[in-house]
């Protein structure tokens, strides 16, 4: 498939900015600065970026809790999401939210669960409203492969299917379930593709390190879910390189299995594509890593001279508040 410059530039900077957001947000919580737990998303970036550089304006994205920057790729200002992971007023929820709960509705972002699985309704819920405004939208629901296992994601995967509704669902499958490996817990390998015969979606299995790879399997799938022709799978292979959270030393992963994960990194594999097809040079790309580093750097410093949220803005937007604003009405 030919691409042209343009768009393989801005893979490569949405590649780098993930990485880099992944990693400076575990060293700001190993800093202490950051309330919550950290689910390092740290070698699942071209999962993330290859999948929604199929997406477009007024389209929905039901993100995980790993791969928080994802939030970043669809829209969220660096401001506001820093806000948001250092309890800043100036947060997408006020501070109140944390990282594990980013939400921003006018970029198409449902927010987050606090537990996994269980929300898989929500973007069947949006990919209703899509169809009922007639539009060639789609609905994204990232899910990790232990929470494919729930008994939500199933009952989103039917209904989706039952009504051929626009919905994308795309297992990121990073071989475990917190430290409970996929061989274990799944008794097929691609623990969503595998499955998808039996609501009758079209499924496909990427290398969620090769952002290309990923695109390219991606592309033709949304493209199908936009024409109407129901829901589909996309299953991305890929390693997370840290723990489950910050703090768990992930002893539980066979040692010779992460390191040869570790030899996948999808930055320097593009990199080198890049710099083999002369679309950037190392000039190039060392200057927009520092400029990369730049804006965050900003972006950190603008979080940590906002107001803390007020204590009484704790009560505030609650579903108690929800209830009564709409028996007001």
């Amino acid at each position: 498939m030919k691409y042209e410059n343009d768009f393989l530039l801005k893979l490569y900077k949405d590649l780098l900015e993930t990485r880099l957001l992944e990693i400076k947000m575990t060293d700001l919580y190993a800093e202490s600065r950051v309330p919550g737990h950290i689910h390092s998303g740290t070698g699942q970036e071209a999962a993330f970026v290859g999948v929604l550089a199929t997406r477009k304006p007024g389209d929905y994205f039901k993100l995980p809790h790993r791969v928080v920057s994802s939030a970043y790729l669809v829209g969220d200002p660096l401001d506001t999401f820093f806000g948001e992971i250092l309890a800043k007023k100036t947060g997408n929820s006020g501070g109140r939210g944390g990282i594990n709960h980013l939400g921003r509705l006018c970029d198409g972002v449902l927010g987050m669960s606090g537990t996994l699985g269980c929300d898989a309704a929500i973007p069947v819920g949006a990919a209703m409203t899509i169809e009922a405004e007639g539009r060639d939208n789609v609905a994204f629901f990232f899910v990790g492969d232990g929470a494919t296992n729930r008994g939500p994601v199933y009952e989103a995967m039917t209904l989706a299917a039952d009504w051929k509704l626009p919905v994308v669902f795309v297992c990121i499958n990073n071989g475990f379930a917190i430290s409970t490996p996929i061989t274990y817990a799944s008794p097929v390998p691609n623990v969503m593709a595998d499955k998808a015969a039996g609501f009758n979606m079209p499924a496909v299995i990427v290398d969620g390190t090769d952002v290309l790879d990923t695109y390219e399997g991606a592309s033709k799938i949304v493209e199908g879910v936009r024409a109407g022709n129901g829901p589909a799978v996309i299953e991305c292979k890929c390693c997370r390189w840290r723990g489950h959270f910050e703090g768990d030393p992930g002893n539980y992963k066979p040692k010779e299995e992460q390191e040869a994960w570790l030899k996948k990194d999808p930055i320097p594999r593009f990199k080198t594509f890049l710099l083999e097809n002369k679309i950037l040079t190392a000039e190039e790309i060392a200057a927009l890593d520092q400029q990369v580093k730049d804006e965050m750097a900003e972006a950190i410093r603008f979080a940590d001279e906002s107001p803390d949220p007020a204590v009484e803005t704790v009560v505030q937007d609650i579903y108690s508040d929800i209830v009564e604003e709409v028996r007001a009405r």
